[in-house]
């Protein structure tokens, strides 16, 4: 797996997941009905500029668009 330019070695990105698992049980926590994954992928687009944001959520409307036909 391809790591993302954000980090700088593994424990740094390792740090970065587990605050992420984190905050995600919290939500959950609040919203015990809510999907875990899509959570998950909204917590991640919340850290990145508006542009990439828009694309990676583009790029996974369009994935889920193709599974479901």
């Amino acid at each position: 797996m391809k790591q993302h330019a954000r980090f700088s070695n593994a424990v740094e990105a390792r740090r970065w997941a587990l605050r992420l698992s984190a905050r995600v049980g919290k939500v959950l926590a609040d919203h015990p009905h809510a999907d875990p994954d899509n959570v998950r992928h909204t917590l991640i687009l919340l850290e990145q500029p508006p542009l990439e944001r828009l694309q990676r959520s583009l790029i996974r409307g369009r994935a889920a668009a193709i599974l479901r036909k």
